[in-house]
């Protein structure tokens, strides 16, 4: 099968690729979102090295002589028509994509979605995971249409936080476990078994929107390890922050706080009481004027 695989210069995109090599089922191409690194030039172009590849993903292509290409949105295109490929995967792609394009691929495109879909469509789902108190993120491969995050479902998974990673490393779970659900999918559709797609109610589930400045702030209402999840998941985002009767703190970083820890924080410190436990802040006070 002859694959191209789409996304940015993220993580995510980073980790499905590692994950593709991993399993020795490489894409027979790359194409992430960035810089055109040669708008001269049709055909196969050289993988492009530079330091805003932060995630690694082009020099992860280069070290293992996968063909990429890095452009805007209309470069797409030229990707597609230059390696044909059977099938595209997705990951962490940030615009969408033509119907006529996406009808262009003979076993279409598939996207790895960091929820479980139908409920958080839509943009940063980890972020509205967190925010809502999960204990997990869920991670959904489905087929892409014309419609939004609205594409046939082919399976799903879960994996737990207990260790409170922070978003790079709940992207980097993201990539994985999406290209095992891949590599599941590919192996079915090997074997003749083909129709274990659910179609999405439309009506139902839920989208977001961006996080605005307020939705970073914690509730002292949570539970301790939910306080937590969401400050070390969302800081690389944005500042969570508490608001308190003096002004607003800026938290950069938080712990459960250990059993039978003294009730006076230490300096850049602030100790909140949760109905089950507490949890020790790391803040930068902001003094309301």
């Amino acid at each position: 099968m002859n694959l191209l695989l789409v996304g940015s210069r993220s993580v995510q995109t980073s980790a499905s690729l590692a994950a593709l090599l991993a399993q020795e089922t490489p894409p027979d191409a790359l194409f992430v979102d960035g810089p055109d690194n040669n708008p001269g030039r049709a055909g196969g172009l050289p993988p492009l090295i530079t330091p805003e590849d932060s995630a690694g993903v082009l020099e992860l292509a280069a070290a293992n002589g996968i063909a990429a290409i890095s452009g805007p949105p209309r470069r797409l295109k030229q990707a597609v028509q230059t390696y044909r490929p059977e099938q595209v995967l997705v990951s962490c792609y940030p615009h969408r994509i033509s119907l006529a394009l996406l009808e262009s691929v003979p076993l279409g495109w598939l996207n790895i979605h960091p929820s479980l879909l139908p409920d958080y469509r839509g943009v940063n789902p980890i972020f509205w995971q967190l925010r809502d108190g999960h204990a997990f993120i869920g991670v959904t491969l489905h087929r892409m249409n014309r419609e939004f995050d609205l594409g046939p479902i082919i399976d799903q998974c879960t994996f737990g936080l207990a260790d409170f990673p922070d978003f790079t490393e709940i992207s980097r779970r993201v990539g994985r476990c999406g290209v095992q659900l891949f590599i599941g999918y590919r192996d079915n559709y090997r074997k003749g078994w083909v129709d274990n797609e659910s179609v999405q109610d439309a009506l139902a589930g839920s989208r977001q929107g961006r996080p605005r400045p307020q939705d970073f702030a914690v509730d002292p209402a949570w539970s301790a390890r939910r306080l937590v999840r969401f400050v070390k998941g969302v800081r690389n985002l944005g500042p969570p922050y508490l608001e308190t009767p003096t002004g607003r703190d800026l938290i950069q970083e938080a712990s459960v706080a250990a059993s039978g820890r003294l009730a006076m924080p230490l300096p850049g410190e602030r100790l909140i009481h949760c109905y089950d436990g507490s949890v020790v802040l790391g803040v930068i006070s902001e003094e309301r004027w």
